[in-house]
């Protein structure tokens, strides 16, 4: 789809493929231009941090995605298996945390050029159908086993979220478009309480209350039923035994959570920050000393998204914000995170390509111990770093060469959409 400059001139337009990255529909918003908002123009400056907050998260789960070796890793890029949590383990929920903040400006432009509730609805529907489809053919990719197809994934989470959060801000917003925070609050609220009570009060059959583990909790015991373990997530199992899925169906409903606090900040930025950066930190911190202390209470865990574990992350990810925004002022880390803007810019482009290309990276193209590609790196790197410096390593290399098409993406002005 070609878009039109202020001239007219479809030659002074960018070419998009439309529409992902969620969060992109406001490029125009983003590029500093006077644009319309909820019915009035703005001149709001470009949210650089926002750019860089959501590309380093995609350059992480990349990383995560595509390690030099699998039995070699630093604690901080292996998930938790269970309670507590490491590095990246925040990572996909600061991402979801990126859509909400972007939402309340995609709703804004597309109202802007005339576009009706019903008009909005219809769009987030088809986005949430094709992320999920897409979601399932990555899952296939590339054997297409059905008989042992993961059904729950990244992306199946982040397009249901993203529909369910979506179609509830279109229909509570107010009648001059703006988002109805006092609705957003209340069902946030709504959210993190009632998963409380699910995993702390209401006995789960044959296992009773509270049950916040992954064999007997909620989650986990759903999961089962609708999915069978044939169509879960296989590469944790307890005992030897499929159990859960950490993106399974009940843990989505607090993740949407994510998307909202996020819708939160993000309408609070569109009426103006004054302090951003104070006061960005000192909510985020706010949040996560609250998720620690209520620990006792609700542990953080990861695997069935608890809402202390919502807590913190949406307190880390303002709290990366606020560091962002404050290195969006220097000409040098701009220049550092230029790869970050790069990778978010095209976020399911990247994702797209990391899975697709996996099954060449680790393709037997070499004799002997070098086998792949990937082993090849890891090899290469082993000689001269231990073996944990070495996958990362490694691991750098391969984002590296998921870098080069989505460079050449972002100088000609391809964004791939839904």
């Amino acid at each position: 789809m070609v878009r039109r400059c202020a001239t007219g001139h479809s030659r002074c337009g960018r070419v998009r493929l439309e529409s992902f990255s969620l969060i992109d529909d406001f490029t125009a918003w983003r590029s500093g231009a006077d644009v319309l908002v909820f019915g009035f123009v703005t001149s709001t400056p470009r949210w650089q941090a926002l750019d860089y907050l959501r590309g380093l998260s995609i350059f992480f789960m990349l990383l995560n995605l595509n390690g030099g070796s699998w039995e070699h890793a630093y604690a901080w890029l292996e998930h938790a298996r269970w309670e507590g949590g490491h590095f990246i383990d925040l990572v996909a929920p600061v991402f979801l945390f990126c859509i909400g903040l972007a939402l309340p400006f995609s709703l804004g432009r597309r109202l802007g050029q005339g576009a009706t509730r019903g008009n909005l609805l219809r769009h987030v529907l088809v986005r949430t159908v094709l992320l999920v489809a897409i979601g399932l053919f990555l899952n296939g990719y590339p054997s297409f086993d059905l008989a042992h197809l993961r059904i729950p994934g990244v992306l199946q989470r982040i397009g249901l979220t993203y529909g369910f959060v979506a179609a509830f801000v279109i229909a509570t917003m107010r009648v001059d478009g703006t988002v109805n925070v006092r609705a957003v609050v209340l069902f946030t609220a709504t959210i993190l309480l009632s998963y409380y009570a699910l995993l702390q009060w209401v006995p789960v059959p044959n296992f009773g209350a509270p049950r916040f583990d992954p064999v007997g909790s909620w989650p986990a015991v759903i999961d089962r039923a609708v999915f069978t373990p044939a169509h879960m997530f296989p590469y944790w199992p307890v005992d030897g035994r499929i159990e859960f899925d950490p993106e399974g169906i009940v843990s989505t409903w607090p993740a949407c959570a994510n998307i909202l606090i996020g819708v939160l900040v993000g309408a609070r930025y569109q009426r103006g920050m004054r302090r951003p950066v104070a006061g960005l930190s000192i909510f985020g911190a706010g949040l996560m000393v609250t998720a620690i202390a209520l620990q006792p209470f609700c542990p953080i865990i990861k695997n069935i998204w608890t809402p202390t574990f919502v807590l913190f992350t949406c307190g880390f990810g303002m709290a990366m914000l606020a560091v962002l925004t404050v290195c969006e002022r220097s000409r040098v880390a701009t220049m550092l995170l230029y790869s970050a803007k790069v990778y978010g810019s095209n976020a399911l482009l990247a994702y797209m390509i990391s899975f697709l290309l996996a099954p060449i990276f680790d393709a037997a193209i070499f004799p002997g111990e070098l086998h792949s590609f990937r082993n090849a790196c890891f090899v290469f790197f082993s000689s001269i770093a231990s073996p944990n410096l070495a996958s990362l390593l490694a691991g750098i290399v391969l984002v590296s060469i998921i870098l080069a098409p989505l460079i050449l993406c972002y100088r000609r002005r391809w964004f791939l959409k839904l």
